[in-house]
């Protein structure tokens, strides 16, 4: 009954690692796992092989030691490979906490944009907006021009400039 103990454990381990590398195929990173589940499919072949060895005996007694020492060997292998495989899975699976800020970043670039008030400005497209702004020669006219509503910036930016007398302008009032 011992002599089954290593092939029959071998062969459970290797179908853990066939069933573990299907269930990650499934994941984003699921061509990568054909290799290793391929590479466990040999294994569980071969594992399968040295326990039917171990439970014939139309192979000898030579063969079946030969079976026991392989399925040793086997059983040490597949342990390795099994941890390897688990290993390999936690270093391929993405950072949760990358993942998680990353997340709040987007939900919070969706909200900004969602909440963020809409400005639209409109070209002005009216003749004088375009025009080049009249010089005056004096405060005095520009003065004149308010006081008569004559527009100073006919044919140029439309504006509304209050004139104001400074220290600099002259004046004829003094």
């Amino acid at each position: 009954m011992t002599d089954y103990i290593y092939p029959l454990a071998t062969v459970v381990l290797d179908f853990f690692c066939v069933l573990f590398c299907i269930r990650l195929t499934a994941s984003k990173r699921g061509p990568l796992w054909l290799i290793p589940m391929t590479l466990s499919l040999a294994l569980l072949v071969g594992s399968a092989v040295c326990l039917l060895a171990t439970a014939s005996n139309i192979a000898g007694e030579t063969l079946s030691r030969v079976a026991s020492y392989m399925s040793i060997f086997l059983f040490a292998v597949s342990v390795i490979w099994l941890i390897t495989i688990i290993a390999f899975a936690q270093r391929t699976k993405p950072n949760r906490i990358i993942a998680e800020d990353r997340k709040a970043l987007n939900e919070a670039e969706f909200i900004k944009k969602r909440t963020a008030p809409k400005y639209r400005i409109n070209a002005d497209r009216r003749p004088t907006a375009t025009a080049a702004v009249k010089k005056t020669l004096s405060l005095e006219s520009a003065e004149k021009a308010r006081r008569t509503n004559r527009d100073l910036y006919a044919h140029g930016p439309v504006s509304t400039v209050r004139i104001r007398r400074t220290s600099f302008a002259r004046s004829d009032e003094e």
